[in-house]
């Protein structure tokens, strides 16, 4: 049995780009444009009169803006995703990530250049897997609203438990003492840290080197952001920068973010060291997890503590896997608590998670975990 398209709706104040959304959506095959809107106010009027799947909304209108436009959506209408359509600049990306820390699932940016056959393909090859993260939230909730069988039997009401840990097995012994936390999260991921960074202590005692999927500009404000929250130090990381406890270092977009070892040189010990690089994508990312975590794996002696978080693909996985040759703990956030069960899955699958973690428990665990030996 065919799948009925997913239901768009395109809200953005020029109606060139309105145009182009329209028709890449309508040329893959399993979606369709059921209305366009240049402002929030129209849009919010087209909704009350019928089902949404997926709003792409512009950030920059006039009389209601995206942010303004997304709060009521997602107080009205908490089934309907919502993904934003970002500028280039560094207010766009600011106000990107307030639009994700309220519920935005995830964001494109409009293409720059002057090809409209290039930006219709870059359109293209970032919608699709959007698209069929929608797909899939549409299609379990429409399991989960299935009536349930009606019995003459009283049926028990299940008792709210606080979030469980699940242990997996695994071949190596945990670490005695963990050195550095490595973190890999993309969609869905501003959400989620600002969930578990500012959860953690200001006496947190490892450093903290952490990738999110995000394009050049947008990590600034995501570590500003978390910043403000946070009782540690958060920081997009910079090229040679020494890597201290209980600092945050955000890989910036665009670059693989390595460590490094500096040798002792004068008055100035042998230490580790931040490294930033354009090496070619790795699982179409950059800054990628692997990259990241298989330089950890070369420069740390084991007591590697993992946390794979939220997001589409497998970026992390062989990352892990690399650093479980010499002494690694990787967490993995559990799939009810994720936007997308990606990059988790990918890392449960292959048999390389040690615990399963909802994310309301992950700041506690970590944090247990990272007093070990001390």
């Amino acid at each position: 049995m065919s799948l009925d398209p997913l239901r768009v709706m395109v809200v953005d104040d020029t109606v060139t780009y309105r145009r182009i959304l329209s028709d890449v959506i309508e040329g893959m095959g399993d979606a369709e444009v059921v209305a366009t809107a240049p402002q929030g106010r129209l849009a919010l009027a087209r909704l009350e009169q019928g089902p949404v799947d997926l709003v792409l909304l512009d950030l920059e209108m006039p009389e209601m803006d995206g942010l303004e436009t997304l709060g009521h959506i997602r107080r009205l209408y908490p089934e309907t995703s919502v993904v934003m359509i970002s500028g280039q600049n560094a207010r766009a990306a600011e106000a990107t990530i307030r639009a994700l820390e309220q519920g935005a699932i995830d964001f494109i940016r409009k293409p720059e250049g002057n090809d409209p056959d290039a930006s219709r393909q870059e359109l293209k090859e970032t919608l699709k897997p959007l698209l069929r993260h929608v797909r899939m939230r549409h299609n379990l909730r429409a399991e989960a609203s299935t009536p349930a069988v009606i019995t003459s039997k009283p049926v028990a009401v299940p008792v709210p438990v606080a979030p469980r840990i699940v242990l997996t097995p695994h071949a190596a012994p945990m670490p005695a003492r963990f050195e550095v936390l490595g973190v890999g999260v993309s969609t869905g991921g501003p959400n989620a840290l600002g969930d578990f960074i500012p959860s953690l202590p200001a006496n947190f005692p490892l450093p903290i080197l952490l990738v999110q999927h995000m394009p050049p500009g947008f990590t600034a404000s995501l570590a500003e952001h978390l910043a403000k929250r946070s009782a540690l130090q958060v920081c997009e990381a910079t090229e040679g920068e020494t890597i201290r406890p209980g600092r945050v270092y955000i890989a910036p977009g665009g670059r693989h973010m390595v460590v490094r070892r500096r040798p002792a040189n004068g008055a100035e010990p042998e230490a580790l060291i931040v490294g930033l690089n354009e090496n070619p994508a790795e699982n179409s990312c950059r800054p990628s997890v692997d990259v990241l975590f298989r330089s950890m794996a070369a420069q740390y002696d084991g007591g590697i503590l993992a946390v794979i978080m939220t997001g589409m693909g497998n970026d992390g996985r062989e990352g892990v896997r690399a650093m479980k040759r010499g002494g690694c703990h990787c967490l993995s956030q559990s799939a009810e608590s994720c936007v997308v069960y990606g990059m988790p899955l990918a890392v449960d699958e292959a048999g390389l998670s040690d615990e399963r973690v909802p994310l309301a428990a992950l700041a506690y665990r970590v944090n247990q975990l990272a007093a070990r030996g001390r």
